[in-house]
């Protein structure tokens, strides 16, 4: 999109050098039109996102994620994940959506609560491990269900890379 304006607002740049009236006026409308695409774009961006209703879970919580704004959640999130030392053993609650990732090599399943940013172009993802006996997909919710989650946050080692998750999760659905 951003290359179709670049390369659109380029040609008018070189069609309007050494016009003539007439082509001045192309030329504006087209300006006009292109400030309109823009002025759209701008308002899309700033305008929040929908509010969704995510599920009451009646769990107390170190770090809430649930009450932050979608710009704070997804940087504390990233911050969870790029210094998980700071977030050792304290119990996190999170809502978003479900997912689940199956290990292609090992056929292990992994699973998620996918957390959007304001713009819901980027996401962070909590993963956690429900506490008690539960089979997927029988017990869990559909992938993209609104789910809210808390637990508490750990590190753990598969192979040469470290991994972070909320073990003993509680899950709301």
């Amino acid at each position: 999109m951003k290359k179709a304006l670049v390369l659109l607002i380029t040609t008018l740049i070189f069609a309007g050098c050494g016009a003539q009236t007439t082509e001045n006026k192309a030329a504006q409308t087209s300006k006009q039109t292109i400030n309109d695409i823009l002025a759209e774009q701008q308002a899309q961006t700033t305008t929040a996102a929908p509010k969704v209703d995510y599920p009451a879970l009646d769990y107390t919580a170190e770090v809430d994620l649930t009450v932050l704004n979608s710009n704070m959640v997804y940087s504390t999130v990233y911050a969870m994940v790029t210094a998980p030392q700071d977030y050792l053993g304290k119990t996190v609650k999170a809502s978003g959506t479900f997912d689940v990732y199956t290990e292609p090599e090992t056929g292990k399943m992994y699973y998620a609560c996918i957390i959007a940013d304001a713009t819901a172009c980027c996401s962070q993802g909590l993963e956690f491990a429900w506490k008690g006996d539960h089979s997927y997909p029988a017990d869990y919710p559909k992938v993209g269900d609104v789910i809210t989650i808390g637990g508490e946050f750990e590190t753990y080692q598969e192979g040469q890379a470290t991994y972070c998750r909320l073990k003993n999760a509680e899950l709301a659905s």
